[in-house]
This record gives C-alpha cells, structure tokens and sequence, in this order.
C-alpha cells in the first residue's frame, strides 16, 4: 500500500474516532452486551455482576487524619472526603437562639467523565447532576436535624457558632449520596469545636492546650440507603423460584400489575428486584431507583424516587425494613472507627 493511500486510511480512521467520542459531560451508555449480561445474571443465578447477593453492600473504610473533623469515606471504589470548620458569628434574625449549619458540595472533574463540564450541553448535564446531588445531601444531613443548633448559641440574638461542611467527591462508581451522607456525618461527629467562656458579654476562645475542645451536640445520625429497582421476568420455573427466594421486594400476595416496563398490559409474572447499594452500571440500567435516609431508630426522614416505574407500597415497606437493618449496621460501625480513632488521641489538658 502506497503512503497516500496510508494517509487517507489513517485520516479516515481518525474522523471516524471522532465521530464516536462522546461529548465532555455525557454519561457513556452501557452496551447491550453488558445489558444483557446484567439481566441474565440478575434472573438466573440471582447473583449480580460483581458477585454480591442483592441485599449486599460494598464494604465501607472509614480513614481519619490528624485534624479533627477530616475524613475520608470509601464504599467500594466511591470516595469522598468531608471536612469540618467553625467560626463564631451572628445569628440569622429569624432563629436569634440558633447557630448555623451550612453544608457546601463540590464534585472533582476526575470523579467520572459525567462531571466533566466542558462543552454547553456537558456543563449543561454536569450542573443539573451536581444540583441533584448537592439536594439530596443538603435535604438528609441539614433538613433533618441531625446536628442539634440550639447547642451552638453561645449569646442569644448576639454570637453563635456556624458550623461549615465540605463534602468533595472523589469518584464515583455507584451510589454517590449513600458515600457523601456517611461522611458527612462521620466528619461531624469525629469534629471537635474550641470550648468558649463567656464573660461581661464578652466571648473568650481558649485553645485546646487550654482545655479540651467540644464535640457537637446531635439529635440522631441519619445514613442514606439506595436501591437500584429491576423488573425481572422469569424464563423458568427455576429462575422463578429463585428469585422470589433472594428478592426481599418480591410477594406471592401483592399483584405487581402497574410495574409493567414496557406497558404492553397485565404482567403478573414480574418479579420486582432491588439492588441495595448500586454500583455505576446497575444505576444506570436500573427500571427505578429510591433512596431511604432513615437512623436506627427506624425513623424515616427522606424519601426520594426519580422516575422510572411506579412501586406498589408492599415493595416500599420491604425497602423500609432493608433501609433500617442497613442503618443499624452503618451506626455501629461509625461507633466502632470513632471509639477506635478516639483511643489513640490524648484528648487530656495539662
């Protein structure tokens, strides 16, 4: 082959890469081969992809630093780190007995190619994904008063304390919100404020060489739950049974007739399947999804569904008994990194 015809083989090549390069912003689409994989598995070991059962989680590591009120949370590959400040200010004229709790989310570029903002319909996607995720954690953490603000009024009407909460997201690969809460609430709870003594209406700041800095006072610790919702039918009886074996969302005695995807008519036979803690591909090919912000007190205090297909209430009150055996599993393992952390510091002043 002669060099031009080399040349133009070489630039046909190259346009028709280009052609194929999705734009900064756009979530690259799962093939139909890992589609089908996906579902095949699902239905006929009941066993997903990366070899969890369907009501398994990733495994959490929680690592802290020398400052307190610095973490970094792994659920799985997802990654986040929270950080913790406090500063004496006024209060808001509405709430004069209250401090202030604000919370400030930033999605890293490098967390996914979905996040990358360049070009105007990838910032145009890139915002409106930041803006969800920004909601969902403002709505668990600070909407559910968790953190109690009438202990950070130091002067009523005059001094409180602003409590200020960075949450960064380092990668994501399934179930960001779930990562993002977790640390959210690791960092507050592991942060420790400068004690303060009032005097004359003066507020006076003492140091920790002076004496032991306080930790926040809370109400409860809420952990958000995500399940990734698949609508499966069965090829066999086999498959049937076994689904229906695995499936905590599945009942012989609800009829699931409006979960139909493909809205062709009665569907009976469908299986509703829900993933807990889902990974990048399961969210992404998953019929529904719905996120449970609950405590181990079992009190629910977010419920959030985006889209998809509609759930009857027998698969939400399943979901609801997952969610709270997952929160009592998170609460004990903060208690156990926060005692563990705790006992290799020298919280005594001389």
């Amino acid at each position: 082959m002669c060099c031009s015809c080399l040349d133009r083989f070489f630039n046909r090549a190259v346009l028709a890469v280009k052609s194929f390069t999705m734009p900064a912003g756009d979530l690259v689409p799962p093939s139909l081969t890992e589609q089908h994989f996906l579902l095949h598995a699902l239905r006929s070991t009941a066993v997903r992809v990366d070899g969890r059962k369907f009501g398994q989680a990733r495994p959490v590591r929680i690592e802290f630093s020398n400052r307190q009120g610095w973490c970094q949370v792994s659920l799985g590959h997802t990654v986040v780190v929270a950080s913790v400040d406090a500063t004496l200010g006024p209060p808001r004229a509405e709430r004069p007995y209250e401090g202030q709790l604000q919370i400030t989310t930033d999605i890293m570029p490098m967390a996914g190619v979905e996040y990358d903002a360049g070009g105007v319909a990838g910032a145009t996607e890139s915002r409106e994904r930041e803006a969800l995720f920004d909601r969902l954690v403002e709505r668990a953490v600070r909407h559910t008063e968790a953190i109690d603000r009438e202990a950070l009024c130091v002067i009523a009407g005059k001094v409180v304390w602003h409590i200020h909460l960075t949450v960064h997201l380092l990668a994501d690969h399934g179930a960001p919100v779930d990562a993002a809460v977790l640390a959210s609430m690791v960092a507050l709870r592991h942060f420790r404020r400068s004690d303060v003594s009032v005097a004359d209406g003066e507020v006076t700041v003492h140091s920790s060489d002076e004496r032991v800095p306080v930790p926040l006072a809370y109400h409860h610790m809420p952990f958000c739950m995500s399940f990734a919702m698949f609508i499966l039918r069965p090829e066999t009886e086999t498959e049937r049974s076994l689904l229906m074996a695995q499936s905590h969302t599945a009942s012989t005695d609800s009829q699931l007739v409006d979960m139909d995807v493909e809205k062709e008519g009665p569907k009976e036979l469908d299986i509703p399947v829900a993933l807990l803690d889902p990974s990048m591909l399961e969210q992404t090919l998953a019929h529904s999804s719905i996120s449970i912000v609950m405590n181990a007190q079992r009190e629910v205090c977010v419920l959030d569904k985006a889209g998809g297909v509609s759930l009857p209430y027998q698969v939400i009150m399943a979901l609801l008994k997952d969610a709270a055996m997952r929160a009592k599993e998170l609460t004990q393992l903060v208690e156990t990194a926060l005692a563990e952390d705790a006992s290799k510091r020298v919280t005594s002043v001389p």
